[in-house]
C-alpha cells in the first residue's frame, strides 16, 4: 500500500510539475526550467541477483521536454551511504546525461546518431535510455546503457550503446587496457570475426552483417560488458550489422580469451571467480 502511495505522489508531482520535498525526489534546476528525477528500486537484476547488489543499486528516472525533444531516462545510482567511493560513478551519470542543456544539444546537433543518410537532418523528438545490470564477481559491476533516438518520422529510430565497468572496491573504471594484456587487440579481433561469421552463416538476421575492422574496434573496444560466463562487445547501429537486422553485439566467452586477459597478473584480478 506505501509503495501505491508514493508512485500515486510521483505521477501527481510530475504531471503537475511541482516540486516534492520528499527525499525520495531531486530536482535539476537548468534555466529556470526544473526536471523531476524520481527513484525507485531497479527491475534490471540478473536471475542470479545477490544481497550486495540489492543493497546499494537502484533506479534513478529523469524526464524532460525541452521544446519539441521529450528526454526520459532511467538509469542506476549507487548508494554513498554504503561506500562514498560511488560518487565517481554518480558524477559520470550526472556529468554525462543529466546536465540537462549539454544533452540537449548534443541530442539536436549530433549527426551521428542516425547512420541513415536519410534521417541526418531529421527533427529529433524522444531519447529514451535505459540500462541492465551484468556482474562478474563482489568487484566488478558492468552496466550497459542503451539508448534510443526517435525522431519526425513515426517509424524511424536508432540505437546507441555505452558499456561502463567500474571497480566497486576503489570507485574507479574499468578499461579494455585493464582486463587485457598489452597487444592482445589482434587477437581479439580474430576472435570476434569468427563468432560473426558464425553468426553469419547460422543466422539469417546476420546476413547482411559485415566484418568487424579494426577501426571499429578501436572505437568499440572499451564498449563492453562481462558476466560470469561472457565478455560482450557492443557496437552502434550500421557498425557492423545494418539497423534492420537488430544485432548490436558480439559475446565471447572468457575461457577462450583466457590466455590474453590480465587474470593473476594483475593487482586486482578482476576475472577471478
Amino acid at each position: 500500500m506505501k509503495k501505491l502511495i508514493y508512485i500515486s505522489l510521483a505521477i501527481i508531482l510530475i504531471s503537475c510539475n511541482t516540486i516534492s520535498n520528499d527525499s525520495r525526489f531531486g530536482v535539476v534546476y537548468q534555466d529556470s526550467k526544473t526536471a523531476q528525477i524520481s527513484d525507485d528500486k531497479s527491475d534490471y537484476w540478473l536471475a542470479k541477483q545477490n544481497t550486495l547488489q540489492e543493497n546499494f543499486i537502484s533506479t534513478q528516472k529523469f524526464y524532460k521536454e525541452e521544446g519539441s525533444l521529450i528526454l526520459d531516462y532511467k538509469y542506476p545510482h549507487l548508494d554513498e551511504e554504503y561506500n562514498p567511493v560511488f560518487s565517481s560513478f554518480n558524477s559520470f551519470i550526472e556529468k554525462t546525461y543529466l546536465r540537462t542543456e549539454k544533452s540537449v544539444q548534443q541530442v539536436l546537433h549530433n549527426n551521428d546518431l542516425s547512420c541513415d543518410p536519410i534521417f541526418k537532418d531529421a527533427e529529433r523528438k524522444r531519447r529514451n535510455i535505459d540500462y541492465k545490470i551484468y556482474t562478474k564477481n563482489d568487484q566488478f559491476l558492468s552496466v550497459l546503457l542503451y539508448k534510443t533516438n526517435y525522431y519526425d518520422e513515426e517509424h524511424h529510430n536508432s540505437f546507441m550503446f555505452k558499456g561502463l565497468n567500474y571497480d566497486l572496491k576503489t570507485g574507479m573504471f574499468i578499461t579494455y587496457s585493464d582486463l587485457f594484456e598489452n597487444n592482445s587487440d589482434k587477437f581479439l579481433l580474430f576472435k570476434l570475426n569468427q563468432e560473426l561469421q558464425a553468426r553469419i552463416g547460422g543466422q539469417d538476421s546476420f546476413n547482411d552483417c559485415w566484418e568487424f575492422t579494426k577501426d571499429k574496434f578501436e572505437v568499440s573496444k572499451n564498449n563492453f560488458v562481462v558476466n560470469s560466463e561472457h565478455i560482450k562487445f557492443y557496437f552502434d547501429d550500421c557498425a557492423v550489422c545494418p539497423t534492420y537486422s537488430g544485432n548490436y553485439f558480439l559475446e565471447i566467452p572468457l575461457e577462450e580469451l583466457s590466455s590474453i586477459l590480465k587474470t593473476g597478473k594483475s593487482e586486482s584480478s578482476y576475472f577471478k571467480s
